[in-house]
């Protein structure tokens, strides 16, 4: 393992399962590429790294490069306890292991008998405060809950908190949901981002006859809301199209089948090139249930497109900035009317498009990276 500047704290990052380029892994390997830009000293440990290395970013795995992209499954057996062993070998006196969702129990208790201190990412709400709400939104469907989180899962996840010494909550809505537990005094408040394109091409102004594109960015499913935008979409905007960028829930795509199948919804199903699909859209929705604090809302936003999601959906740049326009998703006539009001207004799309784009500034990557660790030290009064 390569050796880390000796005159701060180094943060040295686990993430177990492999970090790939896209969802978690690509926020991990932001979240560091941005702190280790700014001198912090930082690495990553994980079972594989797929897709380019961060210029400056310390990466050790166990599965070869030229493997990484073959089945985990195929090298799971040895390649978690060998990456634990070593992850665990290499931390010194001063260390701080940061620890992402996949890192299993033991590791935490290891840490915690070394007196290692432990710093955990929470990637989205708590399991137990995230499960009544999912679970009542299934019940209204009539549908039995699947969203994955049990009772044994909640107390594991539980149990792996009270061995920290910190947690990152990043958005307020995650941040609500530790209020009243035992590792409440732990949080420190953080956010996620995106990478701000410097430099957008500029859209063109919509012919008479041009349909409004609405884009939703995610899993099409019952946690992120779309079951309750497809009701709102039973009567569409005037002139408007719904564009789907993300893998349909069977739940969702046997429920609104008449709906996915009518001509104002096209899916795509799952894209690396979301950028592609923001460029050619005119409004962003994200009206989740449960969210950590969703990647989508920020590349919207930094790709100059008005966003409108509900609390969840806007994360913290909508808490702090007040440029995503809220929404609630139980309110489906309030939604529709919301959709036709953006759908009917170009000014309005592009000032409130205009309004996001500023405000994602404020949230590249560079900036919230580190500042996540700024707080941290300052509030265990650590150098």
């Amino acid at each position: 393992m390569r050796e880390l500047p000796i005159h701060v704290r180094a943060i040295r990052t686990l993430i177990t399962m492999p970090c790939e380029d896209v969802g978690v892994g690509r926020t991990c390997r932001s979240i560091l590429a941005a702190s280790r830009a700014t001198g912090l000293a930082c690495d990553l440990s994980t079972s594989a790294f797929l897709g380019a290395r961060p210029t400056g970013l310390p990466v050790n795995s166990v599965i070869p490069r030229g493997l990484s992209r073959l089945p985990f499954g195929l090298f799971r057996r040895f390649a978690e306890p060998a990456l634990h062993r070593r992850f665990l070998a290499a931390l010194g006196d001063g260390d701080i292991a940061y620890l992402w969702p996949s890192v299993p129990v033991s590791v935490y208790e290891r840490l915690a008998r070394r007196g290692i201190p432990i710093v955990a990412e929470s990637v989205n709400t708590r399991m137990e405060a995230a499960k009544p709400v999912l679970d009542a939104a299934y019940a209204a469907l009539g549908l039995a809950p699947a969203h994955g989180i049990t009772d044994d899962r909640i107390a594991e996840q539980n149990w792996r908190q009270s061995l920290c010494t910190a947690i990152f909550a990043p958005s307020p809505v995650a941040e609500r949901s530790y209020v009243g537990t035992p590792v409440a005094d732990r949080i420190i408040p953080a956010s996620y981002g995106t990478w701000v394109p410097g430099s957008l091409p500029r859209r063109p102004l919509k012919t008479p006859d041009a349909s409004v594109v609405f884009v939703f960015v995610g899993a099409v499913c019952v946690r992120k809301g779309a079951h309750r935008l497809l009701e709102a979409w039973r009567r569409p905007p005037k002139g408007a199209v719904l564009r789907l960028v993300g893998d349909i829930e069977p739940a969702i795509r046997a429920r609104f089948a008449d709906v996915l199948a009518s001509d104002s919804v096209s899916s795509i199903g799952f894209t690396r090139d979301v950028a592609a699909e923001l460029l050619r859209a005119d409004v962003a929705l994200l009206p989740s249930l449960e969210e950590g604090d969703p990647i989508a809302t920020y590349e919207a936003a930094a790709h100059g497109l008005p966003v409108l999601a509900s609390e969840a959906g806007a994360g913290r740049i909508g808490a702090e900035t007040g440029a995503i326009t809220l929404l609630d998703p139980d309110d489906i006539e309030a939604f529709r009317a919301r959709l036709a009001e953006f759908a009917g207004s170009e000014e309005l799309r592009r000032d409130r498009g205009a309004a996001a784009r500023q405000a994602a500034l404020g949230y590249d990557w560079s900036r919230v990276g580190p500042l996540r660790f700024t707080r941290l030290f300052e509030k265990f009064g650590w150098t």
